[in-house]
């Protein structure tokens, strides 16, 4: 478990109020029946001294034992009404309740002309290799965001929106800004572009209720741009596990550093162990705060880091500038995720965990200070979504040897040789099951025991493509399509050779 269980509330500091103050307080806690607790004498006495109102938390919850799990909540101490709670006999495993608050610095804005005298608004999607991504794909797979005040009429939102409540609304707000980021309309010459670039939201609240309704609701990305709280909750894990079950990767922010005391203290929802935990770096792939003020979280939960400082953000229509926060950086990774989960479709949360890490950038020598405590590195969008689909190709390809033979896309290739037992054809193509020596007409094909030297003859109107049946070849130099164009090609995990055409696929050649 890469959470360890925190018996005391420590203080957010950012927050107006004190685990020891009177304010908003709640506590969870598990009751057979509830008839039975409000009967009771203790329960009873505590209602009308304390003012407690009950809810049900994780009412959206399948599991039976989290149907059972209810909000005791007052204006009051919250260490009095934990304590207090204990002295009712018809509750068990009470836990201190969640405290939601999101996670930007909005003491950090600045407009875009005046950062670093910056005047683009992609410079996070170039870190990243926006492009390369949706070179893949634009976005097929939903991503769900659970947070609070949404403009929904937003130029960058508008056509994008599956699901929102519209008494979380705003005129603009902190939802609007995190869903943009994730996955809000670009190339539409309006405010910013998103990493998720086609990617339909579903806009949720800020709770756990509505991550588990976001889960079964189909979506498989949430992303998580707030604080619950510095103390683990049992049910609240339970609860993620449940829409992990589900096949939904979920997305945290890491904490912003003065978050629960200090930037390596533990933040939750990041800390639990289902969760994808996000924190921050800067333009230059630095974590240190550009700002000046302490940098965002960097612990042992934090399993990756994504643009988070000084980042592009829109909260509202017309309305652009630089924000940070590891707010920021989450949405980006979430986006990214249902990018991945665009191009390898039935891939698991873990998988995709594995992607993104695997494929992350290294930014150790420009972290010294943090070594060990940033994760895997910095998000590499283009190279994790290539990955994703270089391993649903394989998926699909079992055989160990899938040689081409029909025609591709309307694409006629032709291969070179290495060497490797060539002959030339007439159309001066590559052929290798039959070796030898050969003269291609119109191609110039040349054979000699292997040495094939040949192009394609633009007038190739056979509609096949030369199989190729040795992994060994060197043709890295040598397909070309019917009028003459270079194919270029990738290498894929598992010694897979992919042809690709202006950064589409095209089809696997070798598994």
């Amino acid at each position: 478990m890469k959470n360890t269980i925190i018996n005391i509330v420590l203080l957010l500091s950012s927050l107006a109020f004190s685990a020891y103050a009177s304010g908003q307080s709640s506590v969870w806690a598990t009751a057979e029946s509830i008839e039975a607790v409000n009967q009771n004498e203790e329960f009873q006495y505590l209602q009308a001294h304390l003012g407690i109102e009950v809810t049900q938390p994780l009412s959206n919850s399948r599991q039976p034992h989290l149907q059972k799990v209810y909000e005791f909540s007052c204006q009051c101490d919250e260490v009095e009404l934990y304590a207090s709670m204990h002295k009712v006999s018809d509750v068990s495993g009470i836990e201190y309740g969640p405290k939601y608050e999101t996670l930007n610095e909005p003491d950090d804005y600045s407009l875009f002309q005046n950062y670093n005298n910056n005047t683009t608004s992609s410079w996070h999607l170039d870190l990243i290799w926006a492009q390369a991504a949706w070179d893949v794909t634009h976005g097929t797979v939903p991503v769900a965001i659970s947070d609070q005040n949404y403009f929904v009429n937003h130029e960058d939102l508008v056509g994008k929106v599956l699901h929102y409540d519209t008494t979380n609304t705003s005129s603009q707000g902190h939802g609007t800004a995190v869903a943009t980021l994730a996955g809000g309309n670009t190339d539409n010459g309006q405010m910013i572009s998103s990493i998720g670039y086609n990617t339909q939201l579903g806009l949720y609240r800020m709770n756990y209720n509505e991550v588990l309704q976001a889960a079964y609701d189909g979506y498989k990305v949430v992303n998580m741009s707030w604080t619950s709280g510095c103390n683990y909750n049992t049910y609240i894990d339970d609860a993620l596990h449940e829409a992990y079950g589900l096949g939904v990767f979920l997305v945290a922010s890491a904490g912003n550093g003065t978050t629960c005391g200090g930037p390596t203290e533990l933040v939750y929802p990041s800390a639990y162990d289902v969760v994808f935990s996000v924190s921050s770096v800067d333009h230059n792939d630095s974590h240190d705060n550009p700002n000046g003020g302490i940098p965002h979280q960097y612990n042992s939960s934090v399993d990756l880091t994504a643009p988070g400082y000084n980042v592009p953000i829109t909260a509202a229509p017309g309305w652009a500038l630089f924000g940070s926060g590891t707010s920021y950086a989450s949405p980006i990774v979430a986006g990214t995720a249902g990018l991945i989960m665009s191009a390898y479709p039935g891939i698991t949360p873990n998988e995709v965990k594995d992607i993104l890490q695997s494929t992350a950038v290294n930014i150790d020598a420009q972290n010294p200070n943090y070594i060990g405590m940033l994760g895997a590195g910095r998000l590499m969008a283009g190279e994790a979504v290539k990955t994703a689909l270089a391993y649903y190709i394989q998926s699909q390809n079992t055989s160990p040897l899938d040689p081409i033979t029909e025609p591709v896309v309307g694409i006629d290739l032709d291969v070179l040789s290495d060497g490797n037992n060539g002959h030339g054809n007439d159309d001066g193509g590559f052929d290798p099951s039959n070796p030898g020596n050969g003269n291609g007409n119109n191609g110039n094909g040349n054979g000699n025991n292997g040495n094939g030297n040949g192009r394609p003859n633009t007038n190739d109107n056979d509609g096949g493509l030369t199989t190729i049946t040795d992994k060994s070849m060197n043709i890295q130099n040598g397909i070309y399509d019917m009028s003459g164009r270079k194919v270029n090609l990738d290498w894929a995990p598992n010694g897979m050779y992919l042809v690709v055409e202006n950064g589409i696929l095209i089809k696997k050649i070798w598994k």
